[in-house]
């Protein structure tokens, strides 16, 4: 089957013109598109089934997508999708770049880049106030703004380590077929500091097409399920890897948790994000020793810490706003620049009235927060900045990574350049929630 496609891709293809590119922007035409779409996710190795062609079709037929086209035909697209994410206490409008992909032929012509920045400037229209995306590596996604997000820890674990004694009940068995009522599972869980939610129907059913032989086990109250497990299996006795995990109280997560744990009879290795509730390896029963015994081998147990995403702001005043400080209120002028402003403006082809949001600040951290601009604009015109506050300068790249509480302002002030007094640097040190975690992959 897949020699077939391989070989009907190579009839469509057409020789391209070194001297005379044709570049064009613009937004997916899904009836037209999508044979091009799938050879570029083939090509680089996302989707080289069926199934997984498949489950393409079912999100971009209702996400927004923009493509970079070579001579009329589209050789990248970058894929945004509407969620929330939550600073401090409040859920604030996100735009998720969830597939930014590019065909042999359309590297080195700024694409992907290009295509981002047009992305966060539609979603900054339609009220968003926050952009996150998984990144494939540190760097790239700096260049339009982005920062790196909080550590998160993933586990490869012996289930029958997890040193839970409740005994699950017998979980119903689910399919994709279920993958809505998973999803309203998902949508239900706690929502700390950090939090994403993507109430997207065909994503959901997206991801359990892509899962490798996916299989859920759930608990229903009626009609409703309540709360469930979602996997990927590889061998008889795996690794499998935890893709999905829904509940709404800590209860349902021990029960879930006792679930995996029942697997150990034939299952040596899951692979999990930790839960945002709970120390997983405080839960665990001797996994240095477990570490040392499985070292190299196929059913490995290890655990890793590390930033797989990225956050930036797109409305200042808003997430500004979201931040609840119960202390002393601390004031400064915010002179902020914004790197997506340049790669927007030498863009011939992308046209649009927001720029990113570079400017002047007045800020003011308190019970209720606010910031209020003054200037905008890469230029910063004079403006009526505070002359009595002190004044705080940084990327929005740094100022993301701030408010998130991603790290602290003095340590910001050492890894990533953000500049102000060191009174003001120790004052906003406790200001902001830290440990941020999405609870969610994208």
């Amino acid at each position: 089957m897949k020699e077939k496609k391989q070989s009907a891709t190579k009839k469509k293809s057409a020789h391209v013109d070194s001297d005379s590119l044709a570049i064009e922007y613009r937004e997916l035409n899904f009836a037209k598109d999508m044979d091009a779409i799938k050879r570029i996710w083939d090509e680089i190795g996302w989707a080289t089934e069926e199934s997984e062609q498949q489950a393409m079709d079912v999100v971009f037929a209702v996400d927004d997508t923009v493509v970079g086209c070579v001579n009329g035909s589209p050789e990248c697209s970058v894929l945004a999708q509407e969620g929330i994410m939550r600073l401090d206490q409040v859920d604030l409008p996100l735009c998720v770049i969830a597939a930014v992909t590019t065909s042999r032929i359309g590297r080195g012509l700024g694409f992907a880049q290009n295509l981002t920045a047009w992305q966060l400037a539609r979603a900054a229209q339609k009220g968003a106030a926050v952009a996150a995306l998984g990144m494939f590596d540190q760097g790239f996604y700096n260049k339009v703004g982005f920062g790196t997000g909080g550590y998160i820890n993933e586990f490869a674990i012996d289930p029958g380590s997890i040193d839970v004694a409740k005994k699950p009940r017998a979980p119903s068995r689910l399919t994709k077929d279920d993958s809505a009522a998973m999803l309203k599972a998902m949508v239900n869980r706690p929502r700390n500091h950090g939090a994403v939610v993507i109430d997207n129907p065909n994503s959901a059913l997206a991801e359990c097409m892509l899962s490798e032989n996916g299989f859920g086990l759930g608990y229903f109250s009626g009609k409703k399920l309540t709360h469930f497990v979602w996997l990927s299996a590889k061998g008889e006795h795996g690794p499998y890897k935890l893709e999905r995990l829904g509940y709404s109280d800590g209860e349902q997560l021990l029960e879930l948790l006792a679930l995996l744990k029942s697997l150990a009879d034939q299952i040596y290795s899951i692979q999990m994000m930790e839960p945002p509730e709970i120390q997983l390896q405080s839960m665990l029963k001797r996994p240095f020793r477990e570490q040392a015994i499985a070292e190299k081998g196929k059913y490995y147990s290890e655990q890793n810490t590390y930033a797989w995403y990225q956050l930036r702001v797109l409305d200042v005043a808003a997430c500004v706003g979201a931040v609840s400080y119960a202390g002393p209120p601390v004031g400064f002028n915010l002179s902020l620049t914004d790197p997506v402003a340049q790669v927007l403006s030498s863009a011939e082809q992308i046209n649009e009235s927001w720029t990113g949001v570079a400017g002047d600040y007045v800020v003011e951290c308190a019970d209720t927060s606010k910031a209020s601009l003054v200037a905008s604009g890469p230029s910063k015109a004079k403006g009526q900045i505070n002359p009595a506050l002190p004044t705080l300068s940084c990327s929005v790249n740094t100022f993301s990574r701030l408010l998130w509480g991603v790290a602290s302002a003095s340590s910001l002030a050492i890894s990533d350049g953000l500049q102000g007094p060191q009174s003001l640097l120790a004052a906003l040190d406790p200001v902001f929630e830290t440990n941020p975690k999405p609870g969610w992959e994208f």
